[in-house]
């Protein structure tokens, strides 16, 4: 099994995850005001941060390291919107490539 999780730095890191990969950089749904009542689960904010550059690089990084047992995070400074956006979407296409994914949402 995969383990995902996501969180916000300004709770802590995650230091259980064998790679963390940080989303603060990217564009904050936060800041957009129709946005920031959703998370990082609802497809309006996946697509946000889907349209981000850096979104590409980062799900690239999480696909690499993704095998049995390995537990990767995502954070971002809340952890409600992109880094949730981030783990979800790499979930997806794990359990689309059959693997077996857990997706933890810590900030949630």
């Amino acid at each position: 099994m995969i383990r995902l999780m996501s969180f916000g730095y300004k709770h802590g890191a995650a230091p259980d995850a064998d790679l963390v990969l940080d989303c603060r950089e990217m564009r904050n749904p936060h800041r957009v005001p129709r946005l920031r009542p959703l998370d990082g689960r609802d497809a309006e904010v996946q697509a946000f941060v889907r349209e981000d550059f850096r979104s590409k690089e980062l799900y690239r990084q999480a696909l690499a390291a993704a095998r049995a047992g390995a537990r990767i995070g995502f954070g971002c400074f809340g952890g409600r919107h992109r880094s949730v956006a981030m783990a979800e979407m790499t979930a997806a296409a794990l359990r689309g490539a059959g693997h077996e994914v857990e997706v933890v949402h810590r900030e949630l």
